[in-house]
């Protein structure tokens, strides 16, 4: 049966990251049955500097500004052009990739998230470079999404491209089963592996008193108790995935128990692993609306730079 046709965003800023996005996709998308929108913001000159028009040496600089501004609109073009073409030589029709740029309304970020609401099915926007405190996105742009952009789903690249491997955290949330539906929708099965990963905290006796409270035995037993509830999940979740076109062969599924951080241990897994992308869902078992990203996929997001990371709504 043919799938319906998967729209994706690519926020796209012309730094040395740009090819490295769309490079990305060519290992993830199945290019025919996938429209791209390569997305620029153009800054625009602050308000403060219109303001001084009439001062002779302020005027000097808007107007070097303002050719500065054509300028750089000829680069942005010039390079999505040659973006459009990368994704051409992929398989990709030349019909599904548009280009859009518009000049700054509200600033960057309120821009990007704007457009991003307009029923995407993902929004890709680059990580920085892996050990950044953040990367030409991530610092600011990318921040803000990942906090605001609760409705979508937000694909961050890491710096790594890795092609092939994918790492989904699994537990027996409805946001976990929905992050399996999205990876089942949008790749290319034919040629990823993946993993369905549960994590099961530990519980720390390191505190005085606290390993009369907790014995061995009872914390063993907690554990044994919680890969017994998530053996469900993986069976749905496999079936999800093999619905969609994903060789069983191709899907494993795996439980860490007794760590004492499911991020790090999810991050930890990822890179002994050989897992280039991490798919999470944004709400965990609390599905607590103020904790949108999860904590887990909230401190991945620091984490894990040179992953790319999936947050899944």
């Amino acid at each position: 049966m043919e799938r319906e046709r998967n729209k994706i965003l690519v926020a796209i800023d012309g730094s040395e990251q740009t090819h490295e996005l769309v490079d990305y996709l060519s290992g993830i998308i199945p290019a025919q049955e996938t429209e791209i929108v390569l997305f620029h913001v153009m800054a625009k000159i602050p308000d403060s500097l219109r303001n001084r028009e009439k001062d002779p040496q302020t005027a000097r600089h808007i107007k070097n500004l303002k050719k500065w501004e054509v300028e750089r609109e000829n680069q942005v073009r010039d390079l999505m052009r040659s973006l459009r073409r990368q994704l051409v030589s992929i398989g990709m029709p030349e019909y599904s990739t548009m280009i859009s740029i518009q000049k700054a309304k509200e600033g960057v970020a309120k821009d990007l998230l704007n457009e991003a609401q307009r029923g995407y099915n993902a929004v890709l926007i680059g990580r920085g470079r892996a050990g950044e405190a953040g990367g030409p996105l991530l610092g600011s742009v990318a921040t803000k999404l990942a906090s605001k952009l609760s409705a979508a789903n937000l694909w961050l690249a890491g710096k790594q491209v890795l092609k092939g491997k994918i790492l989904i955290g699994l537990d027996t949330s409805e946001s976990a089963m929905r992050a399996v539906h999205h990876v089942g929708s949008m790749i290319d099965g034919s040629s990823h592996s993946m993993e369905l990963l549960h994590i099961v905290r530990g519980i720390s006796v390191s505190a005085a008193g606290r390993e009369k409270i907790f014995p061995e035995e009872y914390r063993q037993r907690l554990i044994e108790e919680a890969e017994d509830q998530i053996r469900p999940a993986f069976e749905k979740a496999v079936a999800i995935l093999v619905s969609a076109g994903i060789a069983r062969e191709r899907i494993s599924t795996k439980v860490i128990s007794g760590v004492p951080s499911q991020a790090g241990a999810i991050y930890e897994e990822a890179i002994r692993e050989g897992f280039g992308t991490v798919v999470l869902g944004r709400k965990g078992l609390s599905n607590i609306r103020d904790f949108d990203m999860g904590r887990v996929s909230s401190k991945l997001v620091q984490l894990a730079g040179g992953l790319s990371l999936w947050m899944i709504a």
